[in-house]
């Protein structure tokens, strides 16, 4: 067996791992950017998803049917993580899109995520529902999610159906109210 001095050792070992220091860095930022293309179903979002969001490109709403009080209840915007592909047929997965209401009285932020892989197959095919929260630092947390939020949470026991009532069978747009983002 050879014998190979520390110092060589060690510079062969970090050859091996600079292509992967680019990687390293954006995990541990957790703004990696990844392809929407290259995300795998099911795509899961989690709270470093949502990091961020406010300086994602803005959605124009000023064409849109309003779908209820919830969402109209203050100033309104709309945020995208990244818009789809001209001539898409749905929007892909890892989609992320984010709506912020400020009101007098409160400030709400909820989330629609394109999940994929045949969840909330019975409502808005392949999308979950997300309320988020703004913490003090200026992060923001998960509250809620899944097909429909929790009773006690907005649109929780909602006679319409909650967020799969109206972004069913009324949102044209791969249940996408925002027609700005409509697949052309």
């Amino acid at each position: 067996m050879r014998h190979v001095p520390p110092k060589r050792l060690r510079m062969a070992s970090l050859a091996r791992l600079l292509p992967l220091l680019p990687l390293a860095a954006s995990a541990c930022t957790g703004h990696a950017e990844q392809s929407l293309a290259s995300t795998r179903e099911p795509f899961i979002a989690l709270e470093r998803n949502f990091q961020g969001y406010q300086h994602w490109a803005g959605v124009e709403l000023a064409n849109r049917p309003e779908p209820g009080g919830t969402h109209v209840a203050g100033e309104t915007h709309e945020y995208i993580n990244h818009a789809p592909a001209a001539g898409a047929k749905a929007f892909p997965v890892g989609t992320i899109l984010v709506k912020t209401v400020e009101s007098q009285k409160k400030s709400d932020i909820f989330a629609m995520v394109k999940r994929g892989n045949g969840f909330n197959a019975s409502g808005a095919s392949g999308w979950e529902w997300l309320g988020l929260r703004a913490r003090a630092d200026g992060s923001v947390a998960i509250v809620w999610r899944g097909v429909n939020p929790p009773d006690g949470e907005s649109y929780g026991g909602d006679p319409r159906g909650g967020c799969n009532g109206c972004h069913g069978a009324a949102a044209k747009n791969d249940y996408v109210h925002a027609y700005s983002l409509s697949r052309r």
